[in-house]
């Protein structure tokens, strides 16, 4: 059964799921998402196609940016920096 948030009518994900959500949406791979909160790979692509199906996106990219779309993440970008990287200047907060 899907839950949404009363509020909003945004879909509820679970804390694991937001927490996965935000490692993709930074570029992380699977197995990179799974080292870095030390988890089976198969089991953060399984969180990822839940997301995918929660918010009714057609793959990982559309899921990032529906999640954006949805107030679920939220780029959040600094003035620019002599000798920073563009990839190093944006971040990403995840809203609960």
């Amino acid at each position: 059964m899907l839950h949404l948030d009363p509020a909003s009518g945004v879909p509820l994900l679970t804390a694991r799921e937001h927490q996965v959500l935000e490692l993709v949406a930074l570029g992380l791979s699977a197995k990179e998402v799974a080292q870095e909160i030390d988890i089976a790979p198969r089991t953060v692509e399984r969180h990822i196609e839940n997301v995918r199906l929660k918010i009714r996106a057609r793959n990982r990219t559309h899921m990032v940016t529906l999640a954006m779309e949805l107030g679920l993440l939220q780029l959040e970008t600094e003035l620019s920096s002599p000798g920073v990287h563009s990839a190093e200047q944006g971040q990403l907060r995840f809203n609960k």
